[in-house]
């Protein structure tokens, strides 16, 4: 395994790529992505120990979804047993992803926390429950994106080094750091067509819907195919992103 320094127009081809692999499994891939939300957001619904579990299950979950993704690859249709692999006792890189799965957890424990003491920032919401733009703690949230970012770039690799390759946690994530940091043309290029395109096509599709249904429940429940495929190829991006990167054929 080696780390690859790509250039930044690699960014925009990943998206392609992962639109590509949309194409391949249009129903497949997208009720893979459902599983992987529903490992990540289900077990957050529970108090206290809710965001831990996610934590934890975030790796798994990560794994699981790229050997979705790889299937989809290689021309096969993806099954939700995939997901189950990971765990399984066999699997030599379980407790790999596990106590990647434990540091991630406490790190997304602690920023919580700190922002569950410092959140409160006196605002009062509107009376009638309508909340405008400027009423939305920008501050916050940007200084909340950029708290994460560290825990981002931690684990953005690091699930399918530790899973896929057999490294250590520490390993696992010094890669990850490593991988960011020499691609960081490409990745801000991925964040901006990303983010763009994202931006155009629901314009688009929201302007359209818009002029042909009043209803704003029946709107938002055509919408949320909408989202569920955008979601679909940006997730499917990340497999060529770790291809290209790590230079695995």
């Amino acid at each position: 395994m080696q780390i690859r320094t790509v250039p930044p127009a690699s960014g925009a081809v990943w998206l392609r790529d992962g639109w590509r692999l949309f194409k391949r499994q249009p129903l497949g891939l997208p009720a893979m992505v459902v599983v992987y939300l529903m490992m990540l957001f289900l077990p957050a619904l529970l108090p206290f120990v809710g965001i831990a579990i996610s934590g934890v299950l975030a790796p798994f979950a990560t794994v699981g979804l790229m050997s979705a993704c790889r299937e989809v690859a290689f021309g096969r249709a993806p099954n939700p047993s995939l997901f189950a692999q990971p765990f399984q006792e066999g699997n030599p890189n379980r407790i790999k992803l596990f106590r990647l799965g434990l540091i991630n957890a406490s790190l997304v424990l602690l920023l919580a926390t700190l922002f569950a003491l410092v959140g409160d920032d006196g605002r009062v919401p509107p009376a009638d429950g309508q909340a405008t733009l400027a009423d939305v703690p920008w501050d916050m949230l940007l200084l909340q994106l950029l708290a994460y970012t560290p825990v981002l770039v931690l684990m953005w690799f690091a699930p399918l080094l530790a899973g896929w390759h057999g490294l250590g946690p520490a390993k696992a994530m010094f890669g990850s750091v490593v991988a960011c940091g020499r691609n960081l043309g490409a990745l801000l290029v991925y964040g901006l067509v990303a983010g763009a395109a994202s931006l155009v096509a629901s314009t688009v599709v929201v302007g359209v819907l818009a002029m042909l249904i009043s209803s704003r429940e029946l709107l938002s429940l055509l919408l949320a195919p909408f989202g569920l495929v955008m979601m679909t190829i940006m997730q499917a991006s990340f497999y060529p992103m770790y291809r290209s990167i790590f230079g695995v054929d």
